[in-house]
């Protein structure tokens, strides 16, 4: 194969791949005048195969719509019930290296090099994945505006520092959003992330069903389906100190949003999903967490946020859990932190119960508990 650049081979999933041979080093990648590959997005394409082989309607088409390498839409041909998996990029070089890799898998597929507005609008897909470098907002008006009822997509955007509330500002213009920089950032970005898609379907009469929404790496995920017009589920909220998250009205000076305040996940499809033979053993972890959350919530709160309010040491988040649940709440871990807990408990109720599980004497005092 002659390209530009020399090439090595991975494998990943059920894929043997030709990828540009470039340094690599962890988080979003830079870009460059390769087609773009980034072994740390593996737990991406994990999670997603497994969510479509258990697609809760038939599949006959699926669009990898900015195709880079090419990684995805193979392993959506490999590892799900797809039949048909279209390739696109506007960059002729990526053009080349998926049939390249397309032959080295065995397995056929349409391969265009367009720019993705232009190829959305004359092409229909029973699934569309959009996973950009860079925000995926240039892309999701042309893809609502088309999509049918019934059909799935994938977003993903790896601006997190955006959506996260590190540059406020700029998430407000891309996503017409307020962001909030705290622990609970992420789940807010992606909540973000939601509520545009959302916006962007209600404009063509439609609305959304998340089927799994998740956060790791540098990344954010949503795989949803596109559903006949319901009610938005947008809000605002703003952070009190002894209440936690609440609804407040849009204007409010502390108002973040708007965010998706419907549930990230289908529960019930979600606790149906196992891991395949190709799921890395981090990426089955990360989805045992999140079928632990699925139908609890908006919101979590972590042990350091909590020790810092009650000035003192917190409790071992298991017995956090516990003490939740031996007073009757849902309790469980969050993907979104490593000590943070999404609970149904009341906010006085989760202070109460984090106090009472407090070590002995670590305490320095900040009233008497709920």
């Amino acid at each position: 194969m002659d390209l530009p650049f020399p090439v090595q081979e991975v494998n990943e999933g059920a894929a043997r791949l030709q990828v540009p041979e470039v340094p690599r080093r962890k988080g979003p990648g830079t870009a460059g005048p390769w087609p773009f590959y980034n072994p740390t997005m593996r737990v991406n394409r994990d999670l997603s195969a497994v969510v479509l082989a258990k697609w809760p309607r038939p599949l006959r088409s699926a669009l990898d719509g900015l195709a880079a390498c090419g990684a995805w839409g193979i392993r959506m041909r490999l590892e799900t019930r797809l039949d048909r998996v279209a390739f696109n990029d506007r960059s002729d070089i990526a053009a080349r290296l998926i049939r390249e890799n397309l032959r080295r898998n065995r397995i056929d597929g349409e391969v265009t090099s367009l720019d993705f507005v232009s190829h959305i609008q004359s092409h229909r897909y029973d699934f569309v994945d959009i996973d950009p470098f860079g925000p995926p907002t240039p892309f999701l008006g042309a893809f609502f505006k088309r999509a049918s009822v019934g059909a799935g997509f994938g977003v993903t955007a790896t601006d997190t520092a955006v959506l996260g509330g590190t540059y406020p500002e700029a998430c407000i213009r891309r996503y017409g959003a307020r962001p909030l920089r705290c622990p609970q950032g992420p789940e807010i970005g992606l909540r973000i992330l939601l509520g545009y898609c959302s916006a962007r379907a209600a404009d063509s009469g439609n609305s959304i069903r998340p089927i799994l929404s998740f956060a790791a790496e540098h990344f954010l995920r949503v795989v949803g389906i596109v559903e006949r017009r319901s009610r938005p589920s947008l809000s605002f909220v703003a952070y009190r100190e002894d209440e936690g998250f609440v609804q407040v009205r849009e204007g409010e000076r502390d108002a973040i949003g708007p965010l998706w305040m419907g549930p990230l996940q289908d529960p019930a499809l979600v606790r149906r999903l196992a891991p395949s033979e190709w799921t890395h053993p981090e990426s089955a972890r990360l989805l045992s967490t999140i079928q632990g959350e699925a139908d609890l919530p908006p919101f979590f709160v972590t042990t350091d946020e909590l020790a810092s309010r009650e000035r003192g040491s917190p409790p071992k988040l298991t017995s956090f859990l516990e003490g939740l649940r031996d007073r009757g709440h849902r309790a469980a871990r969050t993907h979104f932190h490593p000590r943070g807990i999404r609970t149904d408990a009341p906010y006085d109720e989760i202070l109460s119960v984090f106090r009472e599980r407090m070590p002995s004497g670590s305490t320095g005092g900040s009233g008497p508990a709920s």
